[in-house]
């Protein structure tokens, strides 16, 4: 990856940022115990959290191995919502893949931007690369992670290495719900809504979920 000039010279993941030039590799594991939610409230467990719905799918065709596919991940968002029977205002918080690259974080934030980034009530936007790295097989349930303990604290987390919003993923968010805050945030939902957020991450091969 490093001769490839994928990785991040200072070796951190500057998602979203001016000066994101590539990723920085991290290393990490995780793990969770899934239930249907009757069982786990008859069992009396810890719930943490509700996965309303979900969507992979394959990137497809495009300009190379490094090059996400904008439209395909606009389907790809469309798709989880229609599986968890949300509309896109329902949703306060996106715990995004943002690797932090020149490339990538643009065609991200302008799918989000074209999906949810029309209402009302704000939307933040994250990832927790930028603090611990990108750790490849384990990243999304780094991400599954942050998303729960955002919904936990009905808060959104900082971009810990934003200190200058990329110029494309400005100008394609430009009038969109989208903030990428750079300090603890309160999440904003409606009365009676339950708070809820999604979370995006993809595979080097082409795999992409939300």
């Amino acid at each position: 990856c490093a001769v490839a000039g994928m990785t991040s010279a200072d070796g951190k993941c500057h998602s979203f940022d001016e000066d994101a030039k590539g990723y920085g590799r991290g290393e990490g594991a995780g793990a969770v115990v899934l239930k249907r939610v009757q069982i786990a409230v008859a069992d009396e467990d810890s719930v943490y959290a509700l996965v309303c719905g979900s969507a992979v799918a394959q990137d497809g065709k495009s300009a190379s191995l490094t090059a996400p596919n904008g439209l395909a991940q606009e389907q790809l968002l469309r798709t989880a919502l229609q599986d968890a029977g949300l509309q896109p205002s329902d949703v306060s918080f996106i715990e995004a893949h943002g690797t932090g690259t020149k490339l990538g974080d643009p065609v991200e934030t302008a799918a989000l931007a074209a999906v949810y980034g029309q209402s009302e009530q704000p939307l933040y936007v994250s990832s927790v690369k930028a603090n611990i790295g990108h750790l490849e097989a384990a990243a999304g349930m780094a991400g599954l992670f942050s998303a729960v303990l955002a919904l936990q604290h009905q808060t959104a987390p900082p971009n810990a290495q934003l200190r200058q919003l990329n110029q494309q993923v400005a100008s394609s968010t430009a009038d969109s719900r989208l903030v990428f805050s750079t300090h603890t945030t309160p999440l904003v939902r409606s009365k009676d809504q339950a708070m809820v957020a999604g979370l995006s991450s993809f595979g080097y091969s082409g795999t992409i979920a939300h």
